[in-house]
């Protein structure tokens, strides 16, 4: 069994980004999960479809259902890649606007904006899963089953941006 050292070496060497014996199918769910996460509802597949509809014989309904099981199958297939890829869209959204737009809606008190993150979270959660279903039980249901994920995140995430806005920088808080 290879040590730590031995293991990272070879992760870090060339080459690391070689992509060439890369499953097709799993970049493109792994691009298409970016995308979902990247819009923080889900609605990577509809602009997928809206911008393929108009160069194909398909309607844009025909293209977003064919991404909607093409994604299903993707999470199935490849867990760990669609949850990596998964965060990995998200974190360029939530960096830029997150901090600044939950500390001017509530203020500057960590409790408050956990409690307002998680809800908001736990919203996006039933909105982003909502687009993944075929019909409106599948949409309701998959809506369900990401509301706790996305409620618990979003809240551990501001936590994290709470406690880092928090800390004294040079003698002074930050939000002072």
């Amino acid at each position: 069994m290879a040590g730590f050292w031995e293991t990272y070496a070879k992760l870090s060497s060339p080459p690391m980004y070689d992509l060439s014996g890369a499953d097709p199918e799993a970049l493109k769910g792994m691009g298409r999960t970016m995308l979902d996460s990247a819009t923080i509802v889900g609605l990577g597949g509809e602009i997928e479809a809206g911008i393929r509809a108009p160069f194909s014989d398909k309607t844009f309904q025909e293209i977003d259902s064919e991404i909607n099981q093409e994604q299903a199958a993707f999470k199935e297939n490849y867990p760990a890649e669609y949850t990596t890829s998964s965060g990995l869209g998200m974190l360029p959204t939530i960096a830029v606007g997150a901090p600044a737009a939950i500390t001017r809606v509530v203020g500057g008190k960590v409790l408050p904006n956990v409690a307002f993150g998680t809800g908001i979270g736990g919203l996006s959660g039933f909105v982003g899963g909502t687009g993944e279903g075929e019909s409106a039980e599948q949409r309701i249901q998959t809506g369900k089953e990401e509301i706790a994920p996305m409620a618990v995140g979003t809240g551990v995430v501001t936590a994290a941006m709470m406690g880092a806005i928090k800390q004294p920088h040079n003698g002074r808080q930050a939000n002072e």
